[in-house]
């Protein structure tokens, strides 16, 4: 009998009286000897997507039977947690006594026990994956035992290290510390110093701890490093046989100012009969990174390129990444090259995908771009111009039919550090999106759809990019929050991402959109990499997969491969990409998720290093979330939160209102809600604990006011110092 998922599931969740061991389930199946290697990993595969559940003595069962669920636990620096449950059903809640030494980051299974105002509350049953497998933090020397304080505020408990395990480092030093094997419910955890890292305030250090903290590759090891060696500086004549000469073509390259690397360049012409040819030509990373190599085997477990706010670890060396794979100006360069024919309104029609031979006339950066479309720049040939001005026209057509068919843009403000070469932040700034960001975003989202539609018109085994539509409860949530704004949102069984574009054109402007834009945001899911197309609900489109980015993202690079061997795939070739696929989608999604998590932990330390010496000053902010303690501001200029605590509102007492979202003064009724503006002052800039605290100012709205001599001279004082 053919072993099948949905057989595997309908047995554990309906046939079977009591959790099986896999040799047990496997007899019950009638599983053939030959397979039972691949009904393993089948069982693995379910249980990390949250279908079933691993049991103590290694037995399998059905969670909703036994009332379980599993997922990612994610830990609040006030000690309580959620579990982000596998099978997109809501959060549980788990309370701090709950938690039973499960930290931020692990994989668990949770005990559903009862629902706290009508949402799902548990325990932490059992820690199926440890996230942490080694902690950084403040090393505290003791004279009866020491201890490793977590710079991570999510995990509230110390790292206890005897005297011979502490690695030669002395008290008040930052660490690296690994855990060892500990419990749930059991006595604190133990540990050994591995890594003396330096003093908290030393330059850079706070970079590095990120770095550490994520566990993230610095170095690469000397195998691979010979390997990205090993190739000449210029393509020989031989390998440019067989490839699609588009060196004639005009293309430029269009990157940040500080980008190392330049993957993708674009081109466009114009078609004799009409319409256009847009060219869309990446690095093919795939030729000298080859399969089951050591360069293969290091992307693979690094998943993902991470950029963090004053450097970038690579997915490759810099060999390949800054150079080889790098499309410079004026250097011939191999390329897989997607062009495509348009018509005039930006439609569509044929597109051929092929290897090429490419040569950039130009290497970008947004603002030089920018510059060439408003007609101001001059470094730079006038044909440039001409074709950035032809890509805007194009890449406005092509916006504008996605969004007709319902995309969504999200339009939220992030902010950019930037830092001089000792990694001090000398400027924040709200980064900007500019024509000429949007020119490579569209041309980059239809090469990534037109590759995508022909493997799946292949019925290749790809990894798709998929973004699976919101929970309805978490929407229904939302709505909440927007009708106290007098804002309205469906309240549908089916929401569309045209619902969604709507909603975000009702209140673009206004005072509170960039809040509820973020809320909204909150509530979506997350995009992951899957074998099952299911779709893409953000941009509104049936098959979506990455291709544009194969120097910096593991799953590109495969698409990469598929397409150069299509033709010549065999069956069973197939069938074992099929088999690899789901678990390698769990595995560079956790990558991309750990790079992504570590990329915002820097820039927030960045944020507050820049903040600490303007404790006392005044800022203009925005309330973006309210809770029972009080409300959390967002300073305008920097894009950072911080909490004024409600104890320290002294002219009313002040009650939580969850289904408005506001703390509402029992005598005044006075409000704070989501989007007012406020002006608060700093009180607080804790870096070690990733923490901002205000005073809510009263009166007047500009940021300057509240500036005082003794404040100007106690920084006086600290510069001296």
């Amino acid at each position: 009998m053919s072993i099948t998922r949905d057989r595997v599931l309908d047995y554990i969740r309906s046939e079977s009286e009591r959790p099986l061991k896999p040799r047990e389930l496997s007899r019950a199946l009638r599983v053939a000897e030959n397979d039972y290697r691949r009904f393993r990993r089948l069982l693995v595969q379910l249980e990390r997507e949250g279908a079933i559940v691993r049991l103590r003595n290694n037995r399998f069962g059905s969670p909703e039977r036994r009332n379980l669920a599993a997922g990612l636990l994610s830990v609040n620096p006030d000690g309580f947690g959620f579990v982000r449950r596998d099978d997109g059903k809501p959060d549980v809640f788990v309370g701090p006594g709950g938690l039973r030494g499960a930290l931020h980051g692990d994989r668990v299974v949770v005990r559903l026990s009862r629902r706290r105002g009508g949402k799902p509350e548990g325990e932490i049953s059992r820690v199926l994956e440890r996230g942490a497998r080694s902690i950084v933090g403040i090393y505290r020397a003791g004279t009866r035992f020491s201890f490793v304080e977590p710079d991570d505020p999510r995990i509230p408990r110390d790292l206890h290290v005897s005297s011979e395990d502490a690695g030669g480092a002395r008290d008040g030093q930052l660490v690296v510390a690994r855990l060892r094997p500990w419990l749930p419910g059991h006595a604190d955890p133990q540990g050994e110093v591995v890594e003396v890292l330096g003093q908290p305030g030393d330059p850079g250090i706070d970079t590095l701890s990120i770095i550490k903290e994520y566990d993230l590759p610095i170095e690469f090891p000397s195998h691979v490093l010979a390997a990205a060696e090993a190739f000449p500086d210029r393509i020989p004549h031989a390998e440019t046989h067989d490839r699609l000469d588009l060196r004639d073509l005009h293309c430029v390259t269009i990157d940040p100012e500080d980008a190392r690397d330049h993957d993708d360049a674009v081109s466009l012409e114009d078609r004799p009969e009409g319409g256009y040819r847009l060219g869309v030509h990446i690095a093919d990373v795939d030729h000298y990174v080859r399969e089951g190599g050591p360069l293969d085997h290091e992307a693979m477990a690094r998943g993902t390129s991470v950029y963090l706010a004053d450097r970038a670890i690579p997915m490759l060396p810099e060999r390949l990444s800054g150079n080889l794979c790098s499309l410079l100006p004026d250097e011939d360069r191999l390329a897989v090259s997607v062009l495509i024919d348009l018509d005039a309104n930006g439609r569509p029609m044929e597109s051929r995908i092929a290897p090429s031979v490419v040569r950039s006339r130009a290497r970008l950066s947004y603002r030089q771009a920018q510059r060439l479309l408003n007609g101001s720049g001059s470094s730079h040939p006038a044909p440039h111009a001409a074709v950035l001005r032809k890509m805007d026209v194009l890449r406005r057509r092509i916006a504008g039919r996605r969004m007709k068919r319902g995309a969504i843009d999200f339009n939220i403000a992030e902010p950019r550090i930037v830092v001089d070469g000792a990694g001090r932040v000398t400027e924040i700034r709200k980064s900007e999106r500019l024509d000429s960001h949007r020119i490579i975003e569209e041309f980059m989202l239809l090469a990534n759809e037109t590759v995508a539609r022909r493997l799946r018109d292949r019925n290749l085994p790809v990894l798709y990019r998929i973004h699976e539509k919101p929970d309805a409860q978490k929407l229904a949530e939302f709505a909440d929050t927007a009708a106290a704004f007098g804002m309205r949102f469906p309240r549908r069984d089916r929401i569309t991402a045209a619902d969604i574009q709507k909603f975000l054109a009702a209140v673009e402007g206004k005072r509170f959109g960039q809040v509820l834009n973020a809320r909204l945001l909150q509530s979506m899911k997350k995009a992951v990499y899957s074998p099952d197309n299911v779709g893409h609900f953000g941009l509104a489109c049936d098959t979506y997969t990455h291709f544009t980015s194969p120097i910096r993202r593991y799953p590109d690079l495969m698409v990469h491969r598929l397409l150069k061997e299509a033709a010549g795939l065999t069956e069973e070739r197939k069938n074992a990409l099929r088999e690899r696929l789901p678990l390698l989608g769990d595995v560079v999604t956790g990558r991309e998720s750990v790079a992504q998590e570590a990329e915002r932990a820097s820039v927030k330390v960045k944020q507050i290093r820049f903040l600490e010496d303007r404790v006392g000053d005044a800022f203009d902010a925005v309330i973006v979330g309210v809770r029972s303690i009080g409300f959390f501001a967002e300073l305008n200029d920097f894009l950072i939160d911080g909490l004024v605590r409600v104890s320290t509102i002294g002219d009313d007492y002040y009650v939580y209102h969850e289904r408005e979202g506001a703390l509402i003064g029992q005598r005044s009724g006075r409000r704070f809600r989501l989007g007012d503006p406020v002006v608060v002052q700093l009180v607080r800039a804790d870096r070690r604990f990733r923490r901002l605290d205000f005073l809510l100012m009263e009166g007047g709205s500009k940021a300057e006011r509240g500036r005082s001599d003794r404040r100007k001279n106690g920084r006086r004082r600290r510069r001296r110092g």
